[in-house]
């Protein structure tokens, strides 16, 4: 009787070590995936932000070369598989000496707006007029803009959610 228990222990203990050194011991290799809310983290504080009605607006504009560097960097691998840029929207992305980046959110639930298209109008100090339409990126727009002289710039974004349209204007110096 005790040598059927010792042999019943003995099997028992080596089932259960084989089935412990049985797992695979293989780190499963991910990617970063970068959340929406860790982007105002990489670029700092926007330049424009605003809240009105449903929504909530912020706005960042950086140079063309500190651009370049966040695609070389994270920014390019956080991006969704199912969006590509084809060469005609990257070069009219990379247009330009400035990249302003748009994040409008619904208050209430703090999500995207579905069906939302955007353009910006751009009054230099020199009162000339230029205009770009943003392009969707992720959970952000964003357009390249040429910002050549110093001084204050007038920008109206207008966007079209859905069946409405918003307008926001703001100044922003450039030095």
């Amino acid at each position: 009787m005790k040598t059927k228990y010792a042999l019943l222990s003995i099997t028992l203990v080596i089932v259960l070590t084989l089935t412990m050194f049985g797992q695979t011991s293989q780190t499963a290799k991910t990617k970063t995936v970068i959340k929406k809310n860790e982007i105002p983290n990489l670029l700092g504080k926007p330049v424009y932000a605003s809240t009105t009605d449903s929504l909530n607006t912020k706005v960042w504009i950086i140079s063309q070369n500190r651009n370049k560097e966040m695609m070389k960097t994270k920014i390019v691998k956080m991006k969704d598989k199912n969006t590509t840029i084809d060469d005609t929207t990257k070069k009219e992305m990379m247009s330009g000496s400035y990249f302003i980046i748009l994040d409008v959110t619904n208050i209430s639930n703090g999500k995207e707006f579905a069906d939302t298209s955007a353009k910006v109008e751009v009054v230099s100090p020199s009162k000339k007029l230029s205009s770009a339409n943003f392009i969707p990126m992720m959970n952000y727009f964003g357009a390249g803009v040429s910002l050549n002289e110093k001084g204050d710039y007038l920008f109206t974004i207008n966007l079209n959610i859905g069946a409405g349209y918003q307008t926001t204007q703001f100044k922003y110096t450039l030095k």
